[in-house]
């Protein structure tokens, strides 16, 4: 047994998906399904259940999951502490984060971080939220930059750094109906041609809370912002965004306008395990993170 094979593991049956676990693990697709296969060789018992939809978990891998994840993030934490002997001088920080970190806060933060300590590598992969927030739990990244809206539910296993706070919007042309309001409700997009998010982003998450009442046409479906924007300005549909991003922003024929909901703000956070010792890495990335949200009075 190998833990290489536990988290192969993991991943296929956290994405349901052997090609999504590859992806997400940076190795083919072909080596995941092998070395589970070797893993259950190993074990004696059947694991993974393969059908069109994908994977799923047999119970002798819903017994022993648990056990696998405790296994993946112990090594992990083990190599970090080695990491850390070193004072920061060498080591690996894997992150997750989703893209509006990318575009805001991560660029000075890793330069900062890079300058101080030229050795550290940085492992980064870019997703929604949810992927940020499961990938931390099972230890599969040290940290991660995620957004979190105002209805949803923290976890009880993270600890959150809050960092940088906006609000959701809906894009609209500018000759929409609602282009000259000064704010919309969940009424004002009833039979709208709606450009829809991807599972997984937040935005998505917004949109399934704020029309949950209301009938909805949904025309177009990405996981990118600044496509939405384009089809909103193509006249396509209207849809959400986010002011953390960057790209949020009147202009090009796209008007936005308030949503009326109290939980229509969006929080942009740090996020590690609060059940083990961090890193001297992990501690000096939140540093440098709270530092940049918050810069110090002149």
């Amino acid at each position: 047994m190998r833990f290489e094979q536990l988290s192969y593991l993991e991943a296929a049956l956290r994405t349901g998906s052997f090609r999504q676990a590859a992806k997400e693990l940076g190795v083919s697709q072909p080596t995941i399904t092998m070395q589970v296969q070797r893993l259950e060789e190993d074990l004696g018992v059947i694991l993974v259940l393969r059908d069109a939809h994908g994977v799923r978990p047999t119970y002798a891998a819903e017994r022993i999951l648990p056990h696998v994840v405790a296994a993946i993030r112990a090594e992990h934490a083990m190599r970090q502490e080695a990491s850390s002997l070193e004072n920061l001088k060498v080591g690996n920080l894997r992150l997750a984060v989703v893209p509006t970190a990318s575009d805001t806060i991560m660029p000075g933060v890793v330069k900062r971080l890079h300058d101080e300590h030229p050795s550290i590598r940085f492992e980064v992969a870019e997703g929604g939220s949810d992927m940020v927030r499961h990938g931390v739990q099972t230890g599969h990244f040290d940290a991660g930059l995620l957004t979190y809206l105002g209805f949803d539910e923290l976890s009880d296993d993270l600890h959150y750094v809050d960092l940088l706070t906006g609000h959701l919007v809906l894009c609209v042309p500018e000759d929409h109906p609602v282009a000259d309001k000064d704010e919309v409700t969940a009424a004002d997009l009833a039979g709208e041609p709606l450009v829809f998010f991807s599972k997984g982003s937040i935005l998505r998450r917004a949109f399934e809370k704020l029309v949950a009442d209301v009938e909805t046409n949904v025309v177009y479906t990405t996981d990118g912002v600044k496509a939405a924007q384009r089809m909103v300005q193509a006249g396509v549909g209207i849809s959400l965004a986010n002011t953390l991003s960057p790209y949020t922003a009147s202009g090009d024929g796209v008007i936005l306008v308030p949503i009326r909901e109290d939980w229509a703000r969006a929080t942009l956070a740090a996020v590690v395990r609060k059940d083990e010792a961090r890193p001297a890495v992990v501690q000096t990335f939140l540093r440098l993170l709270k530092e940049a949200a918050h810069p110090p009075r002149r």
